[in-house]
């Protein structure tokens, strides 16, 4: 056997992923599909798959073959990868050892569940790299509102601002947790020991698990944060309305006192 090289080409995808319409638009090159992804033959041993949470895997395939089927998933929805987000992974058949590299793994095997594996993976792997950013980016304005609350004593985002953000915050961490399977794996490895091996080589080379706590952490350390705003906020609006309630009182008393005089 001669060895021999194919690359998987990861993308990201700005929105989320309708499965059903891309289902509809691709239903002759569907192999398998879940509520969760899609496999595609795109022949001559070229896979696809598409994940619900945006990101598109592609096996054996040319620019040339990638470009043909965003146009088609275009017709359904926004389908445009960005930029900054994509990644590639070898997979190396040798007689060789089992040994995995920076760049690729090299197996005595490879198919189709194989691949299916190895796209998870880099999937996911791509996902946590996407995920992170979103999280560094809310903790640097994190950082902003806290250096100006430590050099000011106050902050100029509204409340409703900070709910937003507490949204935003919040539907992110909510989309990890229900789309990102880190902690299980694929039930075709429950009785396929070279399988399982494949997985676990995998999800260690791209850290999935520590990479997938250090996101969770930097999320909590954002909700900590916004929970405290929130709750200056809160104590605010509690000062205003006790003064409001003293200025009341004031009036009633002035009225009262003026009332006597006359």
């Amino acid at each position: 056997m001669s060895d021999s090289i194919n690359t998987l080409k990861a993308f990201h995808i700005q929105n989320s992923i309708n499965l059903k319409e891309c289902k509809s638009t691709l239903s002759s090159l569907v192999i398998d599909s879940s509520s969760m992804d899609l496999f595609l033959n795109l022949g001559d041993g070229k896979y696809g798959r598409i994940f619900n949470y945006g990101v598109m895997v592609f096996y054996g395939c040319s620019q040339e073959d990638i470009s043909k089927l965003f146009m088609e998933l275009a017709i359904v929805e926004d389908v445009k990868a960005l930029e900054n987000y994509s990644d590639d992974f070898g997979i190396k058949l040798s007689d060789g050892d089992y040994k995995i590299d920076f760049h690729y793994i090299t197996l005595p095997e490879i198919n189709e569940e194989v691949i299916r594996i190895a796209m998870l993976n880099l999937g996911q792997s791509l996902a946590l790299k996407y995920y992170d950013a979103v999280s560094q980016d809310l903790l640097s304005s994190i950082r902003e509102f806290t250096g100006e609350l430590e050099t000011k004593g106050k902050l100029k985002i509204s409340q409703k601002n900070i709910l937003k953000f507490v949204g935003k915050a919040l539907n992110t961490q909510n989309r990890i947790a229900e789309n990102l399977y880190i902690f299980d794996a694929p039930a075709v490895t429950w009785e396929n020991e070279y399988l399982e091996q494949v997985n676990l080589s995998l999800s260690k080379h791209f850290e999935l698990s520590s990479r997938y706590r250090s996101i969770d952490s930097t999320f909590n350390i954002i909700k900590d944060n916004l929970s405290a705003y929130l709750d200056l906020y809160h104590h605010k609006e509690s000062s205003k309305l006790e003064w409001i309630i003293i200025i009341l009182i004031l009036v009633e008393v002035i009225d009262t006192f003026v009332s006597k005089m006359l």
